[in-house]
């Protein structure tokens, strides 16, 4: 159990150092939200990268959410890497935690699996995904 937890972290913390590596002035943030209840928010029609599908899984043990992303690059170009981002809320709309997950050689076009993972989640009615950085 031990092992697991510290097995999680370590990926955790491996994201963010991917993220900062990657981190430069020409990302693109996405405006584009999908919530657990399946209501959609865009500025435009058609996103760069867009959120097709999702489905969360709680995890007792490690009081853990795992979110399965399933995205579309809607763009003619690889998308070389991108993150996301996942905000947990309680009934009252209090956030009581967050939660991230990355990918890296996007092809145009394609349709992708991202998992986003939030650890010791506490109380949680709702979650919100938003696509954070795109990097081409």
């Amino acid at each position: 159990m031990k092992r697991k937890v510290q097995h999680l972290f370590s990926a955790l913390v491996l994201a963010g150092f991917v993220f900062i590596a990657f981190e430069s002035g020409d990302d693109k943030k996405s405006n584009y939200k999908r919530n657990s209840t399946g209501v959609t928010d865009s500025e435009s029609s058609k996103p760069d990268v867009e959120i097709i599908k999702q489905s969360a899984k709680f995890e007792p043990t490690l009081s853990s959410y795992t979110i399965h992303c399933r995205l579309r690059n809607n763009t003619n170009e690889l998308i070389t890497y991108l993150d996301l981002k996942a905000t947990f809320y309680d009934k009252e709309g209090n956030i009581v935690g967050t939660g991230i997950g990355n990918a890296a050689n996007f092809a145009a076009g394609a349709e992708k699996t991202v998992d986003v993972m939030g650890l010791d989640i506490q109380n949680c009615e709702n979650y919100e995904v938003e696509i954070e950085t795109i990097l081409n």
